[in-house]
């Protein structure tokens, strides 16, 4: 008897978490990509560092979730060697983005920064290490203790 109490207290915190999480406000996961994109991303686009994020790409996994397009404009801007382009230099960072979502160090920086706005810890968002730490202490919870919103 004691073990199906237990048991439902702690389906009911699972569902109460995954509710909360997906109850985080669009803001704040636009301040989140941002974040990541400022920390994480490169100022200059070169060749070299196309063919980083593509095998980066390949490597974690995320090459085949992203679009056709996009893993298409991947594999053709690799032909130059700087993208001075302001537009093209927004949309491959936003693919840059995607793929650096998929890595460890970009899901902990993303939930740092939600963890940060959600204690009103505003002074970390400038520090990266911070950030990553916060966000790995938020990835290593159980998922039933995992709370945002």
């Amino acid at each position: 008897m004691l073990f199906h109490a237990w048991f439902a207290l702690a389906l009911i915190a699972l569902a109460w978490s995954v509710a909360l999480e997906r109850g985080v406000s669009r803001d704040s996961l636009e301040v989140a990509r941002s974040v990541v994109a400022k920390h994480l991303l490169p100022r200059l686009i070169t060749r070299e560092v196309l063919q980083h994020y593509v095998r980066k790409a390949l490597r974690v996994g995320a090459w085949s979730r992203l679009r056709r397009e996009s893993r298409a404009l991947l594999i053709a801007a690799r032909s130059l060697p700087v993208v001075k382009s302001p537009v093209l230099k927004g949309i491959l960072r936003e693919i840059f983005l995607e793929i650096e979502l998929h890595t460890l160090r970009g899901r902990a920086v993303f939930y740092g920064v939600l963890v940060a706005l959600r204690q009103g810890l505003l002074h970390v968002l400038r520090d990266c290490k911070r950030l990553i730490t916060l966000g790995v202490g938020y990835l290593n919870l159980p998922l039933a203790w995992r709370v945002l919103g």
